[in-house]
């Protein structure tokens, strides 16, 4: 049975397990995309991750068609993001009012729907003053085309400045932060976590299976099976490391003895850590997606715990899943 876990201030119970949508559209087909989506919402999902940038626009055109069949929209929650380029021109990327705004009516086309359930801002800018941000966000809030706010692989520090300028001016919150968190990665429990924790943010977290790597999928860090995510852009191949295949061997092994399968371990790790909402999974496929599913009920043993530890000590890493954020340090 799937789990519901409130997304952080903002009362709303959202699934252990978040459908991610990266991969509709290229290399999904529409109308796998459209079974795994009917799939993942039989099975209790009822968050549906995307972004403007996902496949250029393409895997947002097949999540709104998708969930405007049979009145499906009003059963689940979408969220969008900005801040990637989204065209060639100077201001077509970043987090400025420009792009904010121009960003939301996009994704609001090609999703099909009159709202946004929790928009993200993809990245940190660094280059734009967060009260511009926030203040672009209200007015998307105030015009109804967003319910709530989030961010994404943001310093802990930038979340808490946003926190405070909402604060001082009035403005909506953070209700979630979407970092990268796995078995292989886990330096957000040094800050990211506790911060949220803190402030009441809820925690989506992506890349739960190192790219595939605590699947099983690569064997080699030197040689990518074809069609592989590692194939196909250099900051994708720099996540696979020869230590973190070695862990993920000896996580296969443990999964052997519980009698799941290695996804379903590295999954149900992460969700028993503390301040945990829930996983962005990424299926290509009904049947990845199938693996996947017994993962929220996977139970962890103490034992289990102590042994993912030992594997990746608390607060370290064997691979870098924050190479597309320059402020984070390997």
């Amino acid at each position: 049975m799937m789990e519901y876990r409130r997304l952080g201030r903002s009362g709303l119970h959202v699934s252990s397990l978040v459908l991610g949508t990266m991969n509709f559209g290229g290399p999904t087909s529409g109308e796998e995309s459209f079974r795994i989506i009917d799939r993942a919402i039989e099975a209790g999902i009822n968050l549906f991750d995307c972004a403007d940038v996902y496949v250029d626009g393409q895997s947002e055109r097949i999540l709104g068609e998708a969930l405007q069949r049979d009145g499906k929209r009003q059963r689940v929650l979408v969220t969008s993001k900005v801040y990637w380029p989204s065209g060639p021109g100077p201001n077509d990327s970043g987090n400025s009012r420009h792009h904010i705004l121009e960003s939301c009516e996009n994704s609001l086309r090609r999703l099909k729907t009159d709202h946004i359930d929790v928009y993200f801002l993809h990245r940190s800018d660094f280059n734009v003053p967060q009260e511009e941000s926030l203040e672009a966000l209200d007015l998307l809030v105030k015009q109804g085309k967003v319910r709530y706010v989030g961010c994404s692989t943001h310093p802990a520090w930038r979340v808490v400045e946003a926190l405070m300028i909402a604060d001082r001016l009035r403005l909506p919150k953070f209700t979630c932060e979407q970092p990268p968190y796995n078995l292989l990665d886990r330096r957000i429990e040094n800050e990211i976590i506790p911060m949220c924790r803190a402030y009441d943010l809820g925690i989506i977290t992506w890349s739960p299976l190192a790219q595939g790597v605590l699947a099983g999928r690569y064997t080699d860090a030197s040689r990518f099976p074809e069609g592989s995510r590692a194939t196909q852009k250099p900051i994708y191949a720099e996540r696979i490391t020869q230590q973190g295949i070695e862990i993920s061997t000896r996580l296969a092994k443990r999964a052997t003895e519980k009698n799941c399968t290695p996804a379903q371990l590295a999954i149900a790790w992460l969700l028993h850590q503390p301040g945990i909402t829930g996983a962005i999974i990424g299926p290509r496929s009904v049947g990845q997606l199938e693996d996947i599913l017994p993962a929220a009920e996977t139970r962890m043993e103490e034992s289990d715990l102590r042994f993912c530890d030992a594997l990746v000590p608390p607060g370290t890493y064997a691979s870098s899943h924050f190479n597309t954020a320059n402020w984070m340090k390997g």
